[in-house]
């Protein structure tokens, strides 16, 4: 029996306010693509195989990113990547570094946050 390929996984985003959220996944380098059109009411945003499903929250107490949470990790998504070369073009860019970066020959990572508070960690 053939080995069945998954890939992914996406990650949805509750986001307060889409529009700002498009604008700031676009200066990353992300590219948007509406899916399933209007009437489904969430876009991916694309970078390679990384996919960010942003859906509008109905109330945005609702939106509450993990890495906020008492207990909850510093990151809400994680990408590998090579770190120092994702670094100069956010650096170029001009995105804020949240934190890091941490960089060594082991393994280097720095975290950016989006409008909403979500923190994204890249790593490698």
């Amino acid at each position: 029996m053939s080995k069945i390929e998954l890939k992914g996984p996406s990650m949805v985003l509750l986001v307060s306010d889409l529009e700002r959220s498009i604008e700031f996944y676009q200066r990353l380098g992300f590219t948007y693509e509406l899916i399933g059109g209007p009437e489904v009411g969430h876009v991916h945003m694309t970078r390679d195989s990384v996919v960010f499903i942003l859906h509008p929250a109905m109330n945005t107490d609702d939106v509450r990113p993990f890495s906020s949470a008492a207990g909850g990790l510093y990151f809400d998504a994680f990408c590998y990547c090579d770190v120092r070369k994702l670094l100069e073009e956010f650096n170029e860019k001009e995105i804020v570094i949240e934190r890091g970066p941490d960089l060594n020959d082991f393994f280097s990572e720095f975290t950016i946050k989006d409008p909403d508070g979500y923190r994204i960690a890249f790593g490698g």
